[in-house]
């Protein structure tokens, strides 16, 4: 993910997109058991249900934006074996935690994770059937235009599932999700890992646009029939769109 111009559809980056990557490559070993316990073990329910909106199809082609250390293209074998994920990400370090993970798995024929800039992809138009990404719009410097690269390499009649952690509203809900973010946070990520990175995870949540702000920008990207819905109280977002079946 690289860093570019100022625009009215940057996203608002709390670190450049160097420290962004260099954060990821120190957290690696500790990122699975981590997100583990601060989810409360919902995080694999999340990607189930991206997933499970997604509904891949044997023979077809997926690209993972942001595939961090392969847990939703593992998602996408288990549901549907005889399909095909190429996933990118710009930290190495999560790379090899994941190349480990899908030759474990004995998958390394249906995916391939390599290092890849999210906001030039190195793929031809219309290279994949469908995309999804989740936990890693929040981290993209131009959130517009790595929407736009997607649009370009999912052929016609696709479709993008975005999958973000959001902070949710209400009078209750916010207050409890702040609280959660800044005290416990900081106590779990002191022992297994980097307090800075999760603090940095807090922060994202909160600066995060809300969520018809996303469902626009997918729509101005090119997406068509738009949509989010949230899981477990808003503290997840799905997002949705469609590549019509004549580009423009």
């Amino acid at each position: 993910m690289t860093e570019s111009p100022p625009s009215s559809d940057r996203g608002d980056a709390l670190i450049t997109s160097t420290e962004n990557r260099e954060m990821f490559d120190r957290i690696a070993p500790y990122y699975d058991g981590t997100n583990k316990i601060l989810s409360l073990g919902l995080d694999r329910y999340w990607r189930r249900r991206a997933v499970t909106r997604l509904a891949p199809s044997a023979g077809h082609e997926y690209l993972d934006l942001g595939c961090g250390t392969g847990d939703i293209a593992l998602e996408m074998l288990r549901t549907q074996p005889n399909c095909r994920v190429t996933g990118i990400d710009p930290s190495e370090g999560m790379l090899e935690l994941g190349r480990r993970k899908v030759s474990d798995a004995g998958l390394d024929t249906a995916i391939t994770l390599v290092k890849a800039d999210a906001l030039a992809l190195e793929f031809p138009d219309d290279s994949f059937d469908a995309a999804i990404t989740a936990f890693c719009l929040r981290n993209i410097t131009d959130r517009r235009r790595a929407v736009e690269e997607i649009h370009r390499v999912v052929r016609p009649g696709g479709s993008l599932v975005i999958l973000e952690l959001t902070e949710p509203g209400g009078p209750l809900m916010k207050p409890l999700f702040r609280v959660y973010t800044n005290v416990v946070f900081p106590l779990v990520t002191g022992l297994m890992s980097s307090i800075p990175a999760y603090r940095y995870l807090a922060a994202s949540m909160a600066h995060f646009p809300k969520p018809d702000s996303i469902a626009s920008t997918m729509a101005q990207a090119g997406f068509a029939d738009t949509e989010f819905s949230f899981l477990t109280f808003g503290i997840v977002t799905l997002f949705v769109g469609r590549v019509a079946a004549e580009k423009v």
